[in-house]
């Protein structure tokens, strides 16, 4: 890992704080929480939250987030599917039934 990552074994770096702003940032821990952390980074984080994301995770378990999802916005999801050449088809939020799901609320 980059140095300008490093950081207390399992939690985020204080300048990711402001993205965690309904939780107790100090409990949030790395393992078991990948995919929310990645979540959240992918719809709210800065170029710095990403790359520290793309750093820490890796590219696989970004796709993977990106594909499974109901939490990011189609526009997140439709930029990083360009980014990581992952097939919308494949890709969660853009099934019909969660579009339809989403009107709801």
């Amino acid at each position: 890992m980059n140095a300008e990552y490093s950081y207390e074994e399992g939690r985020l770096p204080e300048f990711l704080r402001p993205l965690f702003w309904e939780v107790d940032f100090d409990r949030l821990r790395i393992p078991g929480h990948e995919r929310y952390i990645i979540e959240r980074i992918l719809e709210l984080g800065d170029d710095a939250a990403v790359r520290w994301a793309w750093h820490t995770f890796g590219p696989e378990a970004i796709a993977q987030t990106v594909r499974r999802s109901r939490a990011i916005s189609p526009n997140t999801a439709n930029l990083w599917a360009h980014i990581l050449g992952i097939p919308r088809r494949s890709i969660r939020c853009f099934s019909k039934r969660f579009r339809i799901t989403s009107r709801v609320f």
